[in-house]
């Protein structure tokens, strides 16, 4: 783990925090080990040492989970550890003392064997791991992976469920949501923002590139490629310069966005991700592009 003492990028969190999207880092940011830089040259102080990195803490807490036993294997296993020469020094006391008094050493032999077979734990020792196994087996069969018996047995108690979103409950790769068309045609917004996004691998890029292809929108005649990192990319179509990104950008350039602030405020509490197309004078329309629902 460390912190950007220079330089500006796009980094994909998805192997720490799930997030299918990239997230902008700028100098100050902290970034995480195990994390993926997608764009431009960051050069990163190291914060911490490797057995304290986030991920390395999130192996060690998975590493933790499964050697816990359930709480019910637990209480077993240790009255087995008393219970146990309890009944073997029983059964033992059994056949040797009171033969010494009358002489019936087979018949104080065979109740002593008697006991040992009553009065042995093996089937409540036995019966708990077993069925534990059988329940996380039969779980996996039909889909559920459970990572061990302490959280099988928690499962009975529970009242409630929060689901991790990303992956489980989506696809885990962005796809876009709705196009806003304010100052031109939905077919020419996706034409536009599908020439300045064809080069770039970000994935929000693809996303847009793929439903332009889907729609059947061809990409324009285009040339001057930028990327501009953490805000966007830009490119010269039919000798005007058009851009595509974040609402960052469009301040930097002075682009007037009060008539279309109420779109960007709106999709962005929807939890969608925005990207504003347009000129340095006016702004074209809003693509937003979110996690879709499996």
């Amino acid at each position: 783990d460390g912190e950007i003492i220079n330089g500006e990028s796009s980094i994909n969190q998805a192997p720490i925090t799930g997030e299918s999207i990239p997230v902008d880092k700028i100098i100050g940011d902290a970034v995480y080990a195990g994390t993926i830089n997608e764009s431009g040259s960051l050069e990163i102080k190291v914060t911490k040492l490797v057995e304290d990195t986030t991920i390395s803490k999130i192996i060690h807490l998975v590493e933790e989970a499964q050697e816990k036993k359930a709480p019910t294997q637990a209480f077993v296993d240790k009255f087995a550890t008393i219970y146990t020469p309890i009944v073997f020094i029983l059964a033992l006391f059994i056949m040797v003392i009171p033969p010494l008094f009358d002489g019936a050493w087979s018949e104080w032999f065979y109740k002593g064997l008697e006991l040992l077979v009553v009065a042995c734990p093996c089937a409540l020792v036995i019966s708990t791991p077993v069925a534990i196994v059988s329940a996380i087996g039969n779980a996996a069969k039909n889909g559920v992976l459970i990572k061990g018996g302490t959280f099988l047995e928690k499962a009975g108690a529970i009242n409630a469920i929060a689901f991790d979103k990303t992956g489980t409950l989506t696809e885990g790769k962005p796809a876009v949501s709705e196009v806003v068309s304010l100052a031109a045609e939905e077919n020419q917004l996706l034409a536009i923002t599908k020439t300045l996004e064809d080069y770039s691998n970000h994935p929000i890029a693809r996303a847009i590139v793929d439903y332009a292809a889907e729609k059947k929108v061809d990409s324009l005649q285009g040339s001057n490629f930028k990327i501009l990192t953490g805000k966007g990319v830009q490119a010269t179509i039919q000798e005007t310069v058009y851009y595509a990104g974040n609402a960052k950008l469009f301040s930097d350039l002075g682009t007037p966005l009060s008539h279309c602030w109420s779109h960007i405020e709106k999709l962005q509490n929807e939890g969608k991700t925005i990207i504003i197309v347009g000129t340095a004078k006016s702004v074209l329309g809003i693509i937003s592009v979110a996690d879709t629902i499996r």
